[in-house]
């Protein structure tokens, strides 16, 4: 049976990739290494393998960096995912045994998806790669699919909601559902996934903690702040027609907006539960709800 010792996490320092360093320490199951940029100054612990690369990370570099790893976990920042390619060639060169892709949004691998943003393409287009690899039997690979964090979107004004300002933008009637997974489910089911390797081999690993809509959100938002906010709405097929001019005449905030539309309307591969098989039951992951993850995330904001 596979098993996996030593394990590389990219990007650690990061909003996510922090906390999948913290969930894999408190775990203690992994010899952990870590990789950071030249020119990070974040601090990270002292007491485990830290390897320096230079900013651009060349391939000479992530050879000798994943030597003697089993697992290579990315969890590096969404615009800088075409990095990916010369880190896959890498960790085959290296002989690892499975890559774990930056993912960690809707299911990149939707045609509807892939046809948004250059982002979710560019995604989409890196799990096409790892099945490529996979299937000449040059690496296993894994994904994680986790729909949208409502803690990060409160602070990043995604997904309509504007909590600072009580105001919230339905696209179109607010009424398409996406499926939504605390970060930290999401990153105890990825330390769980990769425990489990032959149920997860080769495998996009869907979690879902609730489906919800922008309606039921808002709702929830009101009765538990004990507010009522200003909404407004948008039309999702002019707004996408207008971002994706501004995409292509190199417009990164509106590939972000379309990278928000993706998940919000629930009709690009946001909707989980409607793309596969969610794993959060065979993972061992707490229940969750969205009235207490909702007053957690107005928390964590000063909100309550």
């Amino acid at each position: 049976m596979t098993t996996f010792t030593n394990i590389l996490i990219i990007g650690a320092t990061g909003f996510f990739g922090s906390l999948v360093l913290e969930t894999f320490e408190k775990d203690g199951g992994f010899n952990l290494t870590l990789l950071q940029r030249a020119s990070s100054k974040s601090r990270l612990p002292d007491h485990l393998k830290i390897i320096t690369i230079a900013d651009s990370y060349p391939t000479e570099e992530l050879v000798a960096a994943f030597k003697g790893q089993d697992v290579i976990v990315n969890c590096m920042t969404t615009l800088s995912v075409k990095d990916q390619y010369r880190m896959i060639d890498a960790a085959i060169a290296t002989g690892a045994k499975r890559y774990v892709a930056s993912e960690y949004g809707l299911n990149n691998t939707n045609p509807k998806a892939q046809g948004l943003n250059s982002l979710f393409a560019t995604k989409g287009e890196i799990q096409s790669y790892l099945r490529a690899k996979a299937a000449e039997g040059q690496i296993e690979w894994m994904s994680i699919s986790c729909g949208i964090w409502i803690k990060w979107g409160m602070a990043a004004n995604f997904t309509g909601m504007h909590v600072r300002e009580q105001r919230f933008v339905f696209w179109d009637d607010g009424a398409g559902y996406f499926s939504c997974t605390t970060e930290e489910n999401t990153a105890a089911g990825l330390l769980q996934a990769l425990k489990m390797p032959e149920e997860t081999k080769n495998t996009n690993v869907f979690l879902s903690d609730f489906a919800t809509t922008q309606k039921q959100l808002l709702e929830a938002i009101e009765r538990i702040q004990g507010v009522r906010y200003k909404t407004e709405s948008i039309n999702s097929e002019n707004f996408i027609e207008e971002k994706k001019e501004a995409e292509r005449q190199g417009d990164e905030s509106a590939t972000f907006a379309l990278i928000e539309t993706g998940f919000v309307t629930g009709n690009y591969g946001g909707h989980l539960e409607k793309e596969g098989v969610i794993m959060n039951e065979k993972l061992g992951l707490p229940k969750r709800t969205l009235d207490e993850v909702v007053a957690e995330s107005l928390k964590s904001m000063g909100l309550l």
